[in-house]
């Protein structure tokens, strides 16, 4: 039986050698391809990625067997690679304030983190049901992290005012309405922060 942690003795050098070359192009693929989509370049061609990546085009063909192959490895790269911004210590835990700033400091960084690619598949999202199924999951994480902070608040609530709370809540944090606050509104960071702060001090009011 092998060891997963000792070298397979099947594999010879030059195999492994091979690997690791495929991997490390399959990596400069998926790194050129995201730094084209952060520039709202959700199509682009096997030649653009090659040239970024300095790689030939046919090595994209052989890395991806089509575009949804490599949509969904360019999202995962990316989330990969942001996976730690979207996780709340402590989630649910301490005084309201200490669990208020900590879940608005967590959404602005994740903003601040893939604004960018966030942008660009909401554009595309309406024809591409890769790009919203991924869309979708984020959705639901982000509403799970309001329930879960806030579910002192929520359990204090009649079952009406908690589903406006939650749902107002879950509105106001996710991407589209952070790059509403920033974009549209040209609304700096600690402006953007004491909206939501403030928004969701009023929506948890139980004394109402």
């Amino acid at each position: 039986m092998n060891t997963p942690l000792l070298p397979n003795p099947t594999n010879s050098p030059s195999t492994d050698g091979r690997t690791a070359r495929r991997d490390r192009g399959r990596t400069a693929v998926l790194e050129a391809a995201l730094e084209l989509f952060e520039e709202e370049n959700l199509e682009p061609t096997p030649e653009q990625i090659a040239l970024r990546a300095g790689v030939s085009a046919r090595s994209v063909y052989r890395y991806f067997e089509d575009r949804d192959q490599l949509v969904r490895a360019i999202i995962a790269h990316k989330q990969l690679k942001i996976l730690p911004l979207f996780h709340i210590a402590d989630i649910g835990k301490g005084e309201l304030e200490v669990r208020l700033t900590r879940f608005v400091d967590s959404r602005l960084k994740v903003h601040d983190a893939i604004a960018a690619t966030a942008r660009a598949m909401a554009i595309k999202s309406s024809s591409d049901p890769v790009i919203r199924e991924q869309i979708d999951f984020r959705k639901s994480i982000f509403r799970e992290q309001v329930e879960l902070s806030f579910d002192k608040e929520f359990q204090a609530m009649s079952v009406a005012q908690r589903n406006a709370a939650v749902n107002a809540i879950d509105v106001l944090t996710q991407l589209d309405s952070l790059d509403r606050y920033q974009v549209d509104l040209a609304l700096s960071l600690s402006e953007t922060r004491e909206l939501l702060l403030i928004s969701l001090r009023a929506l948890l009011r139980t004394d109402l």
